[in-house]
């Protein structure tokens, strides 16, 4: 494969030896792009700016926002194989053998699973015409609303600043922040993250969480890491932060982080400490039975439109 300079007709062997090259004509590698490759955004119609040479050429708009607005006003029959593609391109570019969580979609700048249940019926028929099935696919049990306030939490004693809980005891667990025991124990465990801790543990500590949920899954368990944060307001918090990070940065390894160990592990982000302890028992007590849910979609859901019912005291 060769790459041909537009300013010179010069042929070069890599994209990096052409990238060198272009420095020569005296333009920045952003002004020979959208000088030559011009690029608009299907929503606006402005020229895309350039970032870099692989998102310049991946996407069409600049915020999933823009993405979200445009399938709302344009043609279904122009939409539908739009979205299609790029999930397709998705799974085969990050060689996944199932389809990416709602987290996964969202944070890569796909539409999310609601998106593909308009268009194709649901989010399961959309994965089977990329020739995969969702890795979290099964439905909310009626269980997840029932009140497990009363059931007594294990808290690891290693956990600084833990969660209040009815009833609690302080016990060494062998993964995360929190457990159960006795009849109740289900193989599941809870990992509770407040948003720097979340930020650290998937971006400077990847590498020793790696091998925590490598442990999580070499003994059949599952480990769910709750953040004490609402997703969508992770930008702001960011912001505020003393320290920031680059979210970007931060979400591309916990969808590496979720691929790699699917079957052990799932982020979710609860809104706030006490929405932690109010969901924490679910997870704990229902356990293998969430396992093949995506809890962060559905608990989404339950926030927005169920705030008040399944508000816990104190919020």
């Amino acid at each position: 494969m060769s790459y041909k300079c537009k300013e010179c007709g010069r042929e070069f062997k890599s994209l990096r030896s052409l990238h060198a090259h272009i420095k020569r004509h005296g333009l920045l590698l952003g002004d020979y792009y959208v000088k030559h490759y011009q690029r608009r955004n299907k929503l606006t119609g402005e020229l895309l700016p350039f970032k870099n040479y692989k998102s310049y050429f991946a996407k069409d708009f600049n915020h999933p926002s823009e993405l979200l607005e445009w399938c709302d006003i344009s043609p279904k029959e122009i939409v539908k194989p739009y979205i299609i593609d790029m999930l397709r391109r998705r799974i085969t570019n990050k060689n996944l053998d199932h389809g990416p969580t709602n987290l996964d979609l969202i944070t890569a700048g796909l539409p999310p699973v609601d998106v593909y249940k308009e268009y194709f019926g649901s989010y399961t028929v959309a994965c089977q015409e990329c020739g995969v099935k969702p890795l979290l696919y099964k439905k909310l049990p009626k269980q997840f609303h029932l009140d497990f306030s009363n059931v007594e939490i294990l808290i690891d004693t290693r956990e600084q600043k833990p969660l209040t809980f009815s009833h609690s005891t302080k016990q060494k667990l062998d993964f995360g922040d929190y457990g159960v025991k006795g009849d109740l124990y289900d193989y599941t465990f809870v990992d509770r993250k407040n948003f720097a801790d979340f930020c650290s543990t998937v971006t400077v500590h990847y590498k020793r969480f790696a091998k925590e949920l490598e442990r999580c899954r070499d003994l059949g368990c599952y480990m769910f890491i709750v953040v004490d944060e609402n997703f969508d307001n992770m930008e702001n918090v960011n912001k505020s932060n003393y320290k920031k990070f680059k979210l970007d940065y931060v979400y591309h390894n916990m969808r590496e982080l979720q691929n790699e160990y699917s079957e052990c592990c799932q982020f979710v982000f609860s809104g706030s400490r006490e929405y932690s302890s109010y969901l924490i028992p679910k997870l704990l007590i229902l356990g293998t039975n969430l396992w093949e849910i995506d809890m962060q979609y559905f608990w989404s859901k339950l926030l927005h439109k169920y705030e008040l019912e399944f508000r816990p005291a104190g919020i």
